[in-house]
């Protein structure tokens, strides 16, 4: 009986080829996307779950109350973990990490090194770290010791067999006692090393603020609200007192907690690592779900739409002694054979995408052949039996006589639901069709939105953390105003989108009462604002020939001059930020950081002592020169640049790649829709194909035909249209409210939305239409 199944099942696929490849490919096409979102979505959301203790590891950050408002840091008091350590009993050990400003020398090799972190030997106790090289029980148990990944390896040595040798960090050697193993790329915080040091020689809960990262792990999962309690009582324990002997008033440090399966998603907190974006997860869960939806569906309306043509084989065979059964089965194992050429289809597919994938994201996603079996089995078994049910039980219960006859009677039936299922396609193609739309009109706008400045043709210089080497800055600075190329410099914090802006308690008066904030500042120097083309709402720059500007000017922007409630800001007194003095000018608001923040109120100083950038307006060209003046004056110091236009194109590379996989997704539904949108109108044609004969010969011309035959599927269409509008409009709005500065959702979006998919569906179902409105009417009435 199998054998006969397969034969008559290879026949009609063979025989049905455009169909069978239509079917097959367009459900492949669906679950290889699928799969792909599933497994980018797993690995956003399993960030960090690579360590063997994650459930029981806490992150501890703080919450700084001040006199105006509060500040979350991520990072916390070195000392913390030595209390958590002797005073709680419920906790296994602590591991501190201190980010550090490396200048990395290996050999000759000299480079700034990112994701450098201070960490004891604690680490490696708390975290799953693997070792190729060296042992992780005795790894930074020695002063001035270190372990670097292999990708540090690799990079200054060529080879991980690195242990007991030696670089310079910050001028400081270490010696190398590991080589961890590179860590995944969902790993929340990026180490390229570690390098030992000793936190037990400090004695003072404030030092040096909040330096260090606490994570603590717990001998059981911990109780995060009875935790938080505790800490709560440790603060006003030891860190209260010590601001209450500063003249801190009205400051206090609330400890907070997050487990670390919670870090990456943690937003808000100065001082933390790039962070992710749930809202993009789970619309990508939501596209998956809804891609795979269409897939089967568009499966089962090409499916269906084709077995009806079968109505006269189910005659014959039943008149020839068939069972129902038999006839249920047969159509069951075609079903079954399609969708399993889907799935091998698609697992070829997903082979062959995940690693352009994993180079368009920069991550590493690995195919869980256990998961993408299990849902490819789910979804061979589901297409299998919906795909096959209306064959089987409808056709199957066909009289025989009747059929062969050609009194069908019921064979339309399916029509409403083929119906059906076209709206639902359309509604998420033209809903997904807005989207884009908006997103990328979105993407447009942050990149054309005037910040408040001219970003373009600007360099921005880091000068070494060294103060001493960075004395050095001043006379680089006159060396490249000499030089006709360069059309300016400044010395300052210059601007960097993806930097924290230096924070200080600042004192003034509003409204006949003393306030104290926190306020952001920018150091510069008289260079500053005309280098950025910034623009005065009112007063003047500072001036380099002023010495009560050099210690007591303050510029404001409009956001400070809004939130002080002054009317009239010049002439403001002020003390912050080791200046006292007055406001001399209004800085127009500008974006310092990416549109996805507001703009915050920023205080702007004479300060250039030392310098932590060097601003310089010129063209990219010129680059050598200035890479050459540099190693003049900094022989032994990495040359760190970065173009401005390009620091803040990168705060939205993120938002570009998102946007960008949204688009191709979007593309894949569109191409799925239309799949089916095609069945339906090879349906439809076939079932008409003796009314469109009759037409014909009455008189009917080729363009009357095919409007009669597309009227009905574009009121589809256009059904899906009035549905699809709302919900993009709701589900954009929520997307959008992600961003501080957006565009407006204008009517042309939706219109064009609409237009395309009006067209598109018109350019899908003129095949079938004009195919059939050029058949030759005696064939069609013939063939009826």
């Amino acid at each position: 009986m199998l054998a006969n199944y397969l034969k008559i099942a290879r026949r009609h696929l063979w025989t049905n080829k455009l169909y069978t490849g239509l079917n097959a490919g367009g459900l492949a096409v669906g679950l290889t996307a699928c799969l792909l979102m599933v497994l980018y979505v797993k690995h956003e959301f399993t960030y960090d779950s690579f360590h063997a203790k994650a459930d029981r590891i806490v992150r501890v950050t703080v919450n700084l109350t001040t006199p105006e408002a509060p500040i979350a840091v991520a990072s916390s008091p070195i000392l913390l973990a030595s209390a958590l350590k002797r005073d709680y009993p419920d906790v296994e050990t602590v591991a501190r990490f201190e980010p550090v400003s490396a200048t990395i020398k290996y050999g000759t090799d000299l480079r700034n090194e990112p994701d450098v972190y201070y960490a004891e030997q604690t680490v490696f106790s708390v975290f799953t770290y693997p070792f190729v090289e060296g042992n992780a029980a005795r790894a930074l148990t020695e002063p001035n010791t270190a372990v670097v990944t292999e990708r540090f390896a690799r990079q200054y040595a060529g080879h991980t067999r690195v242990l007991g040798k030696t670089f310079l960090c910050n001028k400081k050697l270490y010696r190398i006692t590991g080589v961890m193993a590179d860590l995944p790329s969902n790993a929340d915080m990026k180490i390229s090393a570690l390098l030992a040091k000793d936190y037990t020689v400090y004695t003072d809960w404030l030092v040096d603020d909040f330096p260090v990262y606490t994570f603590v792990l717990f001998r059981q999962v911990p109780d995060l609200n009875a935790f938080t309690r505790k800490l709560a009582l440790l603060s006003k324990t030891y860190i209260q007192p010590e601001l209450r002997k500063i003249g801190a008033a009205g400051y206090a440090v609330v400890f907070q907690t997050e487990f670390l399966k919670d870090v990456h998603f943690s937003q808000g907190k100065m001082a933390d690592m790039p962070k992710g974006n749930k809202q993009y997860g789970y619309l990508f869960l939501f596209l998956a779900v809804f891609v795979l939806v269409i897939a089967l569906l568009n499966y089962i309306n090409l499916l269906t739409a084709r077995a009806t043509g079968r109505a006269k084989e189910v005659g014959i065979r039943k008149a020839s002694g068939a069972l129902r059964q038999q006839l249920i089965g047969q159509f069951l194992f075609e079903s079954f054979l399609l969708s399993l050429l889907a799935v091998v289809l698609a697992i070829v597919l997903l082979v062959i995408a995940v690693p352009f994938f994993n180079d368009l994201l920069q991550i590493q996603l690995s195919i869980a052949w256990g998961d993408g079996f299990l849902m490819a089995g789910v979804a061979l078994v589901n297409t299998a039996l919906l795909g096959g049910l209306y064959p089987a039980f409808v056709l199957s219960g066909f009289n025989p006589a009747a059929v062969l006859r050609r009194q069908t009677g019921g064979l339309g039936r399916g029509f409403g639901l083929r119906q059906t299922i076209t709206v639902f396609q359309f509604v998420l193609a033209v809903g997904m069709m807005i989207g884009v739309l908006v997103a990328h009109s979105q993407l447009n706008y942050m990149q054309r939105v005037d910040l408040g400045f001219t970003k373009e043709q600007v360099l921005t210089v880091h000068l070494p953390d060294d103060s001493l080497a960075r004395t050095h800055s001043y006379a680089l600075a006159h060396d490249l105003r000499q030089r006709s190329a360069i059309r300016d410099v400044s010395l300052g914090s210059g601007i960097k989108p993806d930097a924290i802006l230096v924070k200080a308690t600042t004192i003034f008066q509003s409204a006949g009462k003393k306030r104290e904030v926190m306020g952001n500042y920018l150091s510069i120097d008289d260079r500053f604002l005309p280098l950025l083309n910034m623009k005065l709402a009112s007063g003047r720059n500072v001036s380099a020939g002023s010495e009560a500007d050099k210690n007591g000017a303050f510029l404001v922007n409009e956001a400070f001059v809004k939130l002080a409630g002054w009317k009239q800001a010049i002439g403001q007194p002020m003390e912050g930020f080791m200046h006292k003095g007055k406001v001399v000018g209004v800085v127009r608001n500008f974006n310092y950081h990416s549109l996805h923040t507001v703009i915050e109120p920023v205080i702007l100083v004479f300060n250039t002592n030392p310098p932590a950038n060097l601003t310089l307006k010129m063209k990219p060209e010129q680059l050598p020169l200035v890479q050459a003046a540099w190693h003049k004056h900094y022989p032994n110091v990495p040359f760190d640049y970065s173009f401005l236009d390009a620091a803040f194109a990168a705060q939205y590379q993120k938002d570009e790649l998102m946007i960008s996989l949204f688009n191709g997704f979007s593309l894949l539904t569109l191409l799925v829709s239309c799949l089916g949108l095609f069945g339906l109108a090879t349906y439809s044609a076939e079932q008409r194909t003796k009314e469109i004969g009759v037409r014909k010969v009455l008189g009917a011309s080729v363009l009357n035909i095919v409007t009669l035959l597309s009227k009905d599927i574009l009121k589809l269409v256009l059904i899906a249209i009035v549905i699809a509008s709302p919900l993009a409009w709701y589900a954009m709005n929520q997307w959008l409210s992600d961003y501080a500065y957006k565009v407006d959702m204008s009517w042309w979006m939706f219109a064009l939305a609409g237009f395309l998919a009006i067209s598109i569906a018109l350019l899908t179902v003129s095949f079938q239409s004009v195919k059939a409105a050029l058949m030759n009417p005696v064939k069609s009435l013939r063939s009826e």
